[in-house]
């Protein structure tokens, strides 16, 4: 598709991973005061749950945290998800979306689940564009005054 590998996400390139979304409006929101963001990156390598999409020359072009059955314990679940400023466009989003949905159907889910915030526009359309449909938003879900769109993708048993 695009040249991308996927990897598991090691500690020494936590600060790496931190740079994918400062800047973003994801940073702005949610963690642009203090180190929350690194904590939970650092949270998600020593579960494994942290992924990298590499390009060829090893260079993180975006990086995803999955959480297997993490959605009532039945659906993996896309806990966050961010592409390197230099990778937007590259198809980064949608190969670590379909090695997202890959997993999921390796581990027996016949639905992925993931949360958009809404001022996230462009990411619910990109989210649509790939068959996911709104099951509701909860209100203040992470951070008073920002609604949650709570989006769920059927899988096929094998990919389209």
């Amino acid at each position: 598709m695009s040249g991308f590998t996927l990897s598991v996400c090691s500690i020494s390139r936590l600060e790496e991973y931190v740079d994918v979304f400062r800047g973003s409006s994801i940073w702005d929101r949610y963690f642009s005061d203090g180190n929350r963001l690194q904590r939970s990156l650092r949270k998600a390598v020593e579960r494994e749950e942290l992924w990298c999409a590499l390009t060829p020359a090893g260079k993180i072009a975006g990086v995803m945290r999955v959480v297997p059955n993490g959605f009532c314990g039945l659906y993996h679940y896309l806990s966050l998800i961010g592409t390197s400023p230099l990778a937007r466009g590259t198809g980064a989003g949608r190969f670590l979306m379909g090695e997202f949905e890959s997993m999921a159907r390796e581990g027996g889910s016949v639905r992925t689940c993931l949360l958009v915030s809404d001022f996230n526009v462009q990411a619910i359309d990109f989210y649509k564009a790939l068959g996911y449909w709104e099951l509701g938003i909860i209100p203040d879900a992470v951070k008073s005054g920002i609604s949650e769109h709570v989006m769920l993708k059927e899988l096929d048993s094998v990919e389209a």
